[in-house]
């Protein structure tokens, strides 16, 4: 899928992320709450120790006072480092989002809002308590928490407004001030979230590339032991059935020698090809190496398993005929209580009788 063009609307409209599936964007978006959710402690922990400070600050008499006892700022850094620390650990996002909120609400509050009656500058108490929502704004993987965030930063705005007025700097301004600030921050986190889509789209492109193989587009060895495991175990749990087919090219050493590589690649790309058309999406299929192929079939009956081992080895011998080739297959549908490693060791047994018994032939194991 081609990437958004880099533009300021692009981060603001996170286009990349809508850019992936459902799927991929929800992969994007949980390995970014993961990331991030160490640093949204750090930053709500550093919130907590900015009004900690400050409230030492008025005790020593180096900061003049809002109105707000000492003592209950200190009570509420110790409630926001409470929460930085609960957003450590919670594992839902819900709660943390919450005590998130929460923690800018009340740093807001207790740092940049004077009690009524109190008048005293706020201007450097307000530039302190934006650093806090912006950083966490860059940080937010979700939409809703960044909403969540920019109507915290709102309330608190509001709030100040509510109780003492519009700054001597006046209302546009001040306004000003708050819509620069949540648009700075989205803008960090659009940033943010496009270099997290591109590095996916990489780590994407490199998994693809050691787990594919390069001559006919099927999985390789790696490729199968990654997702056959996981395949078998989900069919396993489900209670599906499950079939395991070897496939091996006969006489493809003749090919190379009489026709060379290139026809070798050629008779090995078509049977890649033939497997890649037949398999449908409960069908896992690799080639192992050589001319062995693998192809794992979830939840189809035995018929219908062995009725496609058949039309794959025709639609190939018809297509290979000028090279002289054929396919023998064995065949090993699950018994219970049996592992993947036997289940395999049976269908690879099927193959070498099927080799032993003359080639281009079916075997199906007898449990």
């Amino acid at each position: 899928m081609q990437e958004p063009p880099l533009s300021l609307a692009n981060f603001f409209t996170r286009r990349s992320l809508r850019a992936l599936t459902d799927a991929e964007r929800a992969k994007v978006v949980e390995a970014q709450v993961h990331a991030t959710r160490p640093i949204v402690s750090g930053v709500v922990a550093s919130g907590a120790m900015i009004l900690a400070l400050t409230g030492m600050f008025e005790l020593a008499g180096i900061t003049p006072s809002i109105g707000w006892p000492w003592w209950a700022s200190e009570i509420v850094a110790l409630t926001a480092g409470a929460c930085a620390l609960a957003i450590w650990h919670l594992n839902d996002w819900r709660p943390r989002l919450m005590l998130t909120v929460l923690s800018v609400l009340l740093v807001g509050v207790f740092l940049s809002i004077p009690l009524p009656g109190v008048d005293q500058p706020t201007t450097g108490r307000a530039g302190l308590f934006q650093l806090m929502p912006i950083a966490l704004l860059a940080l937010m993987a979700r939409r809703v928490s960044m909403v969540a965030i920019a109507a915290a930063m709102t309330a608190v705005a509001a709030l100040r407004v509510g109780l003492h007025g519009h700054p001597p700097h006046g209302a546009a301004l001040y306004w000003l001030t708050l819509v620069v600030a949540i648009g700075f921050g989205t803008m960090l986190g659009g940033y943010r979230t496009d270099f997290a889509v591109s590095t996916y789209r990489v780590r994407q492109k490199l998994r693809e590339q050691a787990t594919t193989d390069e001559l006919t587009g099927l999985r390789n060895r790696a490729g199968w032991n990654r997702e056959a495991g996981d395949a078998y175990d989900d069919a396993v749990k489900r209670g599906r059935r499950a079939s395991v087919v070897f496939l091996d090219i006969d006489y493809f050493k003749k090919v190379n020698d009489t026709f060379g590589h290139a026809a070798g690649d050629q008779v090995i790309q078509r049977l890649g090809q033939i497997l890649r058309e037949r398999a449908g999406e409960r069908c896992l299929c690799a080639r192992l190496g050589g001319e062995e192929f693998v192809v794992m079939l979830i939840d189809q009956a035995p018929e219908s398993v062995e009725g496609f081992v058949q039309r794959v080895r025709r639609e190939f011998q018809e297509a290979a005929r000028d090279a002289g080739v054929t396919v023998s297959a064995g065949v090993a549908h699950r018994v219970p209580a049996e592992s993947m490693g036997q289940h395999m060791r049976r269908a690879d047994l099927a193959l070498y009788e099927a080799k032993a018994a003359g080639r281009d032939r079916m075997v199906v194991s007898k449990a």
